[in-house]
C-alpha cells in the first residue's frame, strides 16, 4: 500500500481576504494505491487520482471540479513472456483534467461571456499488452 497526500493553502498576499485566492491552485489532492503480487506470476494493483474543487478565479465565485479516478492494472508473467491488462477510469468517472474559466466575446456579442473550458478526463477503457524478454 502507497498514498501521498498533499494540502496547500495558497493566497495572494497584499489582495484584499475574499479576492486572493490563486486561481487553479488545489488544497487537496492525492494519490496511492494497493499492489498484490499472487504466486504463478500474477500481480494485481488498484491506484486512485483525487484532486479537490479548487477556485478558478481570484474570488473563488467559479470553480473547477475535482475529481476521484481509479485505475486497476493486472499482470501474468510466465518466464520470458508477459501479459497486462490495464483498465483507465475504473469505474467511469465523468472528470475534467485540464481546466481554465476563460473570457470570450463572439462577433454578434456585445459583451463577453466568463465560463469554464475543460478538457475530459480519460473515460473507461481497456488496453492489454504482450511482451517477450529474449
Amino acid at each position: 500500500m502507497d498514498g501521498d497526500i498533499n494540502y496547500a493553502y495558497a493566497r495572494a498576499v497584499g489582495e484584499p481576504k475574499g479576492e486572493d485566492y490563486i486561481p487553479l491552485v488545489p488544497s487537496l489532492t492525492s494519490i496511492g494505491g494497493v499492489a498484490v503480487q499472487l504466486p504463478w506470476g500474477i500481480s494485481a494493483n488498484l491506484r486512485y487520482s483525487y484532486m479537490n474543487t479548487k477556485p478558478a478565479t481570484e474570488d473563488n465565485t467559479v470553480q473547477a471540479k475535482g475529481y476521484f479516478v481509479n485505475d486497476l492494472l493486472l499482470n501474468y508473467a510466465s518466464g520470458k513472456w508477459n501479459f497486462l491488462i490495464q483498465a483507465q477510469n475504473l469505474f467511469n468517472t465523468k472528470w475534467n483534467d485540464a481546466q481554465f474559466e476563460t473570457e470570450t466575446r463572439l462577433r454578434n456579442e456585445r459583451e463577453p461571456v466568463s465560463e469554464m473550458h475543460f478538457t475530459p478526463g480519460t473515460p473507461f477503457m481497456i488496453k492489454a499488452g504482450l511482451s517477450y524478454k529474449f
